[in-house]
């Protein structure tokens, strides 16, 4: 079985008055800090928020060199296209000319000479 005690926390702030709406306690901390603290405790605040601000601006740039490698490889693999695709015509152009009539209706020579100093 749990007791609850009454701790001195809030200090009763009874006006001679009472009006509706009106809080009729305040709260009383009983931790007291003073300006040595608190500007050590607005430091640390201020030195987190930094370091989180920076995990991310960090974040952002490792994000920048994946999109610049990605690019470049890109860029490679547009250019190997753009390679095969002169090779494809070529090598296509070739097996036509073999294959055409008239390269067909052609003949060898018989005698090929040549011309020496």
């Amino acid at each position: 079985m749990t007791t609850y005690t009454r701790t001195v926390q809030f200090n009763s702030r009874r006006q001679s008055t009472w009006k509706r709406n009106h809080n009729t306690v305040a709260f009383a901390s009983a931790i007291k800090l003073g300006p040595i603290t608190h500007t050590v405790l607005i430091a640390l605040l201020i030195t987190i928020l930094g370091l989180i601000y920076l995990s991310q601006a960090t974040h952002t740039v490792s994000y920048g060199y994946e999109a610049s490698e990605v690019d470049d490889k890109i860029a490679s693999l547009s250019e190997q296209k753009k390679d095969l695709e002169v090779d494809n015509a070529r090598l296509t152009a070739l097996k036509e000319v073999q294959s055409s009539s008239v390269a067909a209706a052609m003949t060898k020579p018989t005698s090929t000479q040549y011309v020496s100093e």
